[in-house]
């Protein structure tokens, strides 16, 4: 069920107080995203191992400034982006070859943020990007077949279902910190 490689990763996008709710209806709000974090995995011997890391940030092009609320809920500052972040092109080349053709996990299939962010930026509709759509899968499959109930989790809690130690500090909400949960949560299940 689990591949013997494959990629856990996670995003975040631009979000305002009480976007969530209105699906950001609003006119000018927009899931760009700023961060993508990923971790590749060998599975060996029912044990998983970290082969490498990938964590970007992404400069919005439309709403260039962050909101306060997703400062707060994501740890990540406007100083990181406008010193650290990439082009959204350039970090989606850098993830396509990271990612090797490998099978590609986030809790709840964050392929459709990266869609909607090639659509946003008009990426030719021929665009490798597009057609790597079938690698991106949902976690939660393999959760729930393990009999946990992930509608009470995110990808940034779902290690607690198992009581698991946060050996690291950092934000639920911060894509290098929940991909690393889905990391410890599945670690968790193939040793038990």
């Amino acid at each position: 069920m689990i591949p013997s490689k494959f990629i856990l990763f996670d995003t975040e996008f631009t979000a305002w107080e009480g976007s969530q709710e209105r699906n950001w209806s609003l006119c000018w709000e927009h899931r760009e995203l700023i961060s993508i974090s990923a971790l590749k995995v060998e599975k060996k011997n029912n044990k998983l191992i970290i082969l490498d890391k990938f964590n970007y940030y992404i400069k919005p092009r439309i709403n260039t400034e962050l909101s306060n609320y997703i400062i707060n809920l994501t740890g990540i500052t406007q100083h990181k982006i406008n010193t650290c972040g990439l082009d959204f092109e350039i970090v989606m080349e850098n993830f396509y070859k990271f990612s090797r053709n490998l099978p590609l996990y986030s809790y709840g299939n964050d392929y459709v943020i990266i869609h909607e962010n090639m659509d946003l930026y008009k990426i030719d509709i021929d665009s490798k990007y597009r057609m790597w759509c079938s690698k991106f899968l949902d976690i939660r499959h393999i959760f729930r077949s393990y009999n946990i109930d992930t509608s009470k989790y995110s990808s940034g809690t779902i290690y607690k279902h198992f009581s698991l130690e946060k050996k690291i500090k950092s934000n639920v909400h911060n894509s290098e910190w929940d991909t690393y949960s889905l990391f410890l949560t599945l670690k968790h299940l193939l040793s038990s």
